[in-house]
């Protein structure tokens, strides 16, 4: 069984509903019912480099309900089914791929846009969500000199799944 970052069952509704209402918050920001919780979840698992990326991933994750099971998908996974969706419109386009250029502050302006993507995406269906365990090491090293996290969900936002399925299929036949 895979070691998760945190562990949203040990909270309470209380608890999860006091993360919920920190979605989008910057850590520096939020309540201290919030960040008992965040502590609660993490049971001592994040340094303090990833606090505050690990903080806004699991509030997302708490717009989603534990009791309704949702399949997780990557991030730029569903990014990509908005992006290449028939009828999405350039602006659709334009909202998958800006954010790229923004970094990760204290100011909380590329946190809003992700949680207001999140936001979305729930309201869409609720029966998917976006992996936040992945999101959270994301945003973690998304200040990276190198960028390769949002290289990666460039890459990942503009590949065709045909391309993607293939590549995918190739490196599981090279093991």
């Amino acid at each position: 069984m895979p070691e998760h970052k945190w562990d949203v069952s040990r909270l309470s509704a209380g608890e999860r509903s006091a993360l919920k209402r920190n979605a989008g918050v910057m850590m520096n920001d939020a309540g201290m019912q919030a960040l008992e919780a965040f502590y609660r979840a993490l049971d001592g698992k994040c340094g303090p480099y990833a606090e505050k990326a690990w903080f806004a991933a699991l509030c997302m994750q708490c717009l989603w309900r534990e009791e309704e099971q949702p399949q997780k998908m990557p991030f730029p996974e569903m990014l990509r089914a908005v992006y290449q969706h028939p009828d999405a419109t350039d602006s659709a386009r334009k909202r998958c791929t800006n954010y790229l250029d923004l970094s990760w502050s204290d100011d909380g302006f590329l946190l809003g846009k992700i949680c207001a993507l999140a936001r979305k995406m729930r309201a869409d269906n609720a029966a998917l969500m976006p992996d936040f365990e992945q999101l959270a090491d994301d945003l973690a090293h998304w200040n990276h000199a190198e960028r390769y996290v949002q290289r990666r969900w460039l890459n990942i936002i503009c590949a065709s799944g045909n391309e993607r399925d293939k590549k995918e299929e190739e490196e599981n036949h090279a093991d």
